[in-house]
């Protein structure tokens, strides 16, 4: 094949060979502005890895996207498809399923063509399990871009390679870190960690990646020489209580090590997979991932905190062209001060007045609209307040960022609150209303708190407080009043609706009936 000549793959993957046998496959997904792993790209890495191995002229391969970012993670199919395993999904078939990505990637590792990955931005999820199994990577530096392994805050592992890897070029400590907190890095601390070989600036990137391509040709992989923690002397030996030990170490509480099975699976695969080849460890890893699928907390935090929290930020957004010109805050009370100091954190333009009422703002829009807003925080729970104005809930700032509640009947002050929710960092959610929702929710007490919140959720349902139940959920954990491993209260209403609705007679019972239709769509059986 001429040098230079455009080769027939998959168009997610754009190919170019040059004279020097470096094949330059550039990821770019049409319709979208960042790469996620599809089956589709899937079917294109394995069209390249076979086109790499066919074809003589090709003697190296550089690996970078099209796009801004690298590659972030999973479309939402594809995670739906690892979370809710049909009926004649067993473990084998899960485990050849949700394995063939970590195979295509030792495929990438093991090849004796060298793949060199150019990360030109941000690389989450999968999109660094692809980076990790070249045999060298660069990335550019740049203190926007994001790298990180963030599974865990859906409550699952990184299972194409991902636990084993990274402890091997970072350490294990470091390693640990990430991978139990789902915290990301920047480029240039991931190049410190031994992540990255180098960070680079962006004009730079391309051209040394294939002049590392070059270096390479003709060498074999050499694990030993690719990974800086190669011996992993640093990895202790595998036991229940060491894996709490590990826990505890990286701020994992022991109630939340127990309710979260995700953190022993990160572990686990860690400890176990340590000084085993990569085929081998990787194996274990996905053994730990098909431990998390068929656990109800990972499809719980997969639905709510990743595929409906998606669906809530195209959703409940503010327009596109709307924005908060100007914030004028009242005297706050002490349980209000929150909003004082998230607006202060913002870049909102914003005031004082004394002369406004207590516990309350006055918001001007980018179309010159002004409106007075209540502010509550969830500090005000416990007491059945109706505006008679438009009032905005704040929650404090958690794990999965924050939640406003805006309780508002009129769209045009609904969409400019929303639009504050957007400058502050919060999710909107809205209920048509004069009371709130969440307040309500957030006073909800009983022996079992979870069915307290799922009792409390039904009531807001039959009072016709609540839109949308999946959003609900999502504001629900967003806020912090639901655990996140709950999946939210209408979660573990649907889950326990056996037990909980086994008591409900007359109109109860009809409003269960009604409300069961609506959910049974909704959440899995």
């Amino acid at each position: 094949m001429p040098a230079d000549e455009p080769r027939e793959l998959p168009m997610l993957i754009r190919s170019e060979l040059g004279d020097d046998g470096v094949l330059l496959a550039t990821i770019d997904m049409p319709g979208r502005s960042m790469n996620v792993f599809s089956v589709a790209l899937m079917d294109a890495l394995e069209a390249l890895l076979d086109d790499v191995e066919a074809t003589p002229d090709v003697r190296s391969v550089v690996l970078t996207s099209g796009k801004s970012s690298f590659l972030a993670g999973a479309d939402l199919a594809m995670v739906r498809g690892f979370t809710e395993p049909g009926p004649g999904d067993t473990a084998e078939v899960m485990f050849k399923r949700c394995g063939r990505l970590g195979r295509l990637f030792l495929r990438v590792e093991d090849s004796t063509k060298p793949w060199v990955a150019a990360v030109n931005g941000t690389a989450l999820g999968g999109g660094l399990e692809l980076a990790m199994a070249c045999r060298e990577r660069l990335v550019v530096d740049d203190a926007r871009a994001l790298i990180g392994l963030p599974e865990v805050r859906w409550g699952l592992l990184p299972g194409a390679g991902g636990t084993q890897r990274l402890p091997r070029l970072a350490g294990f400590e470091q390693g640990m870190s990430m991978l139990l907190t789902g915290r990301a890095i920047t480029p240039r601390h991931a190049a410190e960690l031994g992540i990255f070989s180098r960070a680079l600036p962006a004009p730079e990137l391309l051209a040394e990646a294939r002049a590392v391509a070059r270096e390479l040709q003709g060498r074999s992989p050499d694990q030993a020489a690719k990974y800086l923690h190669h011996a992993q002397t640093d990895v202790p030996v595998h036991s229940d209580e060491q894996a709490r030990r590990i826990a505890r170490a990286h701020g994992v509480s022991d109630p939340d090590f127990e309710r979260y099975p995700a953190y022993s699976a990160i572990i686990d695969s860690v400890l176990l997979g340590a000084r085993k080849d990569l085929a081998e460890a990787t194996d274990i890893e996905m053994r730990q991932f098909l431990r998390l699928m068929f656990d109800p907390v990972a499809g719980n935090m997969v639905r709510t905190l990743f595929l409906n929290r998606q669906r809530a930020d195209r959703e409940l957004a503010a327009p596109r062209d709307l924005r908060i010109e100007r914030i004028t805050l009242g005297p706050l009370s002490t349980t209000r001060r929150a909003w004082r100091e998230a607006i202060e954190k913002s870049k909102l333009a914003h005031a004082s007045d004394a002369a406004l009422s207590a516990d309350t703002a006055q918001i001007v829009d980018s179309q010159g609209r002004s409106y007075l807003v209540a502010l509550r925080t969830l500090d005000d729970a416990g007491g059945e307040e109706f505006f008679d104005v438009t009032a905005a809930v704040l929650s404090p700032a958690g794990p999965y960022g924050r939640a406003m509640e805006i309780v508002a009947t009129d769209d045009a002050v609904a969409q400019a609150l929303a639009a504050l929710a957007n400058g502050l960092g919060a999710l909107p959610y809205r209920t048509r209303a004069a009371r709130s929702a969440l307040l309500r929710l957030a006073a909800a007490t009983g022996d079992n708190p979870l069915d307290a919140l799922a009792l409390s959720a039904f009531d807001l349902a039959a009072d016709g407080m609540v839109d949308d139940t999946e959003l609900f959920d999502v504001a629900a954990c967003a806020a912090g009043i639901a655990p996140a491993f709950s999946g939210g209260p209408f979660t573990r209403l649907w889950q326990e609706r056996s037990r909980l609705t086994a008591r409900l007679q007359g109109p109860e019972a009809e409003t269960w009936r009604a409300l069961e239709h609506r959910l049974g769509p909704s959440y899995p059986s």
